[in-house]
């Protein structure tokens, strides 16, 4: 970690370079990194959701576990003496800080200039509330993995142009540029050294392939924790709950298991090509792989400490003709039952921002717009305030999180009903992925739609709204309608990894499989 009296100066460097390059192949020249983050940063049609973020090589790693936690270089991290949340905060305020000397050359819009890139997970909520700590963590993930990246590469997910920003830090402000200035001249000669490929391939023609049952899973080789009757059965207990006056709404969930010896990486831009997400990401960490495709924002902090969510509660699958496709989403656009799940995260929403931003700021400007993405048509709202000028960004953090749409209402007890009722812990699912940057801003997803890859073991989370008319069967299929964009994936990289194989003939895949022997 560097030694807190040598940030008291920042420098930043930026260089632009031109179209061209693809953010998949930049990250290829940080193949042997073990620590990586590939972030995209939203929607390209919002302010700023243009930018695919890159970081490798970070200058320091926090994880936590629980009530414990730790920090330091890659591979050197020492324990801390503080509960996460707080040893967190205090490393953020640690870096947070104007840069003194700015080139200005950074587009405008790029909203993370460097800080940390990386994942909060769902079982941080005990730090929160007060919630009982049940079921199997047989994943046994951090519950948290930031890492903190003095340079950043962001590349325009349209054009193919690509940002590098470089931060220097220093006891004077002459060290803080020698030290921009080098790691901009570093990391730009690896950048200019990738191969330019013209802007970022697009999405594969979406299927036209029917929904897709349980046994469609199982002769893949996907198992869910739940089966069928077990995931029934568990709606039909959240109902219960509901039907008791406990809770309105519930967000249960279920995993499926699968094994999986191939690269993560790859898969990821499988993922990319079959399911484009405004909120894609992948983590190489030590512990874990995260190849995510999410849809949804969980929070934006602008540098004008405006902060927008945006819930998604209300779902259905993309039709196999344009008029079948038309038609499921004028289902959900006239559904009672689903507009009724939207509007009560909503208001939890709204409550939730309440607590940490300026009074009569907090919005509805957006209410039940209906979005379609490569597999599912969404049922999405947008919530706005402005965070007050006495909080931070772990204020907000801690007033929100996790996400409402993942948890139900009234929130805490919708969390304490999850914890009885799901069988194995959710992990990184549910959580957030996204940035902290070192000026303040914040930019997070809601973990949906993701691989998590643990050795050989592979597997995803999917899950729904409950409400007190919800049909457990048609629950049911919402989750594997759901889960079909990640199906596809691992079909996507069956179908190239054979056509690579072929393409190298019997010598090179002779020679492979006697190196890996």
């Amino acid at each position: 970690m560097l030694d807190p009296h040598d940030v008291r100066h920042r420098a930043c460097r930026s260089e632009v370079l031109p179209g061209g390059y693809d953010a998949l192949e930049l990250a290829r020249a940080w193949a042997d990194s073990t620590h990586l983050a590939l972030v995209r940063s939203g929607d390209a049609a919002r302010p700023g959701g243009r930018w695919v973020l890159l970081g490798a090589d970070p200058f320091l790693v926090f994880r936590s576990k629980r009530s414990a936690c730790w920090a330091g270089p890659p591979g050197d991290e020492r324990r801390l003496a503080r509960p996460p949340l707080v040893e967190l905060a205090a490393i953020l305020e640690r870096y947070r800080m104007p840069a003194e000397d700015d080139d200005g050359a950074a587009p405008r819009d790029l909203a993370f200039r460097g800080g940390a890139l990386g994942y909060l997970g769902y079982e941080l909520l005990y730090l929160l509330e007060d919630i009982p700590d049940l079921g199997r963590d047989d994943l046994a993930v951090p519950d948290s993995y930031l890492l903190f990246f003095d340079t950043v590469v962001a590349c325009d997910a349209e054009t193919g142009a690509v940002a590098i920003v470089a931060n220097g830090f220093g006891p004077s402000l002459a060290a803080a540029r020698d030290q921009a200035g080098r790691r901009l001249a570093d990391v730009a000669r690896r950048v200019r050294a990738a191969p330019r490929v013209g802007a970022e391939r697009g999405a594969r023609p979406r299927p036209t392939r029917r929904r897709l049952s349980e046994p469609d899973l199982v002769s893949r080789g996907i198992h869910p924790v739940l089966p069928r009757a077990g995931y029934m059965n568990l709606i039909e207990a959240a109902k219960s709950h509901i039907r008791a006056g406990d809770i309105f709404e519930v967000c249960t969930c279920n995993r499926f298991d699968t094994t999986f010896t191939g690269s993560g990486f790859e898969l990821f831009g499988a993922l990319q090509r079959v399911n484009p997400a405004p909120y894609s990401a992948y983590l190489r960490l030590p512990e874990v792989e995260v190849m995510s495709a999410s849809p949804e924002r969980f929070l934006t902090l602008d540098r004008e400490r405006w902060v927008e969510t945006r819930p998604m509660k209300g779902t259905r699958p993309r039709g196999r003709t344009p008029e079948q496709d038309r038609e499921f989403a004028r289902q959900l656009a006239a559904s009672e039952k689903d507009r009724a799940e939207n509007i009560m995260i909503v208001d939890l929403a709204r409550n939730d921002l309440g607590r940490v931003c300026q009074f009569g700021t907090v919005t509805v400007p957006d209410l039940q717009v209906i979005e379609s993405f490569a597999f599912t048509h969404q049922m999405v709202s947008t919530v706005r305030g402005r965070l007050r000028d006495e909080c931070t960004a772990m204020d907000l953090i801690a007033a929100t999180f996790p996400g409402g749409s993942m948890t139900g209402a009234p929130k805490v007890e919708a969390m304490k009903i999850i914890d009885r009722l799901e069988p194995v812990k959710r992990g990184i699912f549910s959580g957030s992925i996204g940035y902290f940057d070192f000026e303040g801003t914040v930019g997070l997803s809601i973990v949906i739609r993701t691989f998590i890859k643990r050795g050989s073991s592979l597997n995803f989370h999917v899950g729904g709204a409950i409400v007190v008319d919800s049909d457990a069967a048609e629950e049911h299929q919402e989750i594997l309608d759901k889960a079909a964009g990640l199906v596809a994936a691992l079909d996507e990289y069956e179908r190239t990894t054979a056509a690579a194989a072929e393409a190298a003939g019997p010598i090179a895949a002779a020679a492979g499989a006697e190196s890996s022997s």
